[in-house]
């Protein structure tokens, strides 16, 4: 990886920080600032780095910018969960587009299903509790669980160890996120959330250049 990789990837990991510290401190200034900038470095490091398919970077690079309108309509005040669900359904989309044809049949794609599997342990309680929010967003975050489950699956079944730890994050985000909102406080809180969060789209990026 060149310098200009490292440089962007130092950025990412200090408004990162920044984030973190603002969500412990319920800091909601900083965390408007911090959050959007870790994922706008992100993609400063996925047109960086470098890789042999194009179109699978553009296909990541779309990604985080699907990822990037989810995470500014979450934090705008009075925000419509719905919209920030279908930001990020887009994002989980193109990340399924660009992992399915780097997906290896055998025992990496079973492992895939097997993560997939074990998080699901907890979706019938949270559907419970989410069929009390209507049937909208009952149908929205069905949707929503299948596409995660797909993009960890295929991340997973890569056989690539970044992008297999990006897809498992991205699932434990979501669904801490998912637990919290609807359920109770989960483990961590919010804090957890986002340490899980970057890291997922840090290790989908990465796996860029394998």
């Amino acid at each position: 990886m060149t310098g200009t990789v490292y440089l962007l990837l130092g950025l990412a990991a200090i408004a990162a920080m920044f984030d973190w510290w603002s969500v412990a401190r319920d800091r909601l200034g900083v965390e408007f600032v911090a959050k959007p900038m870790v994922i706008i470095a992100l993609v400063g490091v996925a047109l960086e780095i470098e890789t042999s398919d194009n179109i699978v970077r553009g296909l990541v690079i779309a990604a985080l910018g699907a990822s990037l309108v989810g995470d500014v309509v979450l934090m705008t005040p009075d925000a419509r969960f719905e919209a920030g669900l279908f930001a990020f359904l887009v994002a989980h989309g193109l990340y399924i587009v660009a992992l399915a044809p780097d997906v290896n049949i055998g025992p990496a794609l079973a492992a895939g299903i097997l993560v997939v599997a074990i998080g699901f342990g907890v979706v019938p309680e949270l559907l419970a509790a989410v069929r009390r929010q209507g049937r909208w967003t009952t149908i929205g975050v069905i949707v929503y669980i299948a596409a995660l489950a797909i993009m960890t699956v295929l991340a997973v079944g890569t056989g690539v160890i970044v992008a297999a730890i990006g897809g498992a994050l991205f699932l434990a985000s979501d669904a801490l996120l998912g637990w919290s909102r609807f359920v109770a406080p989960a483990p961590g809180g919010r804090v957890l959330v986002h340490i899980t969060y970057h890291l997922a789209q840090l290790g989908l990026v990465l796996w860029l250049a394998s």
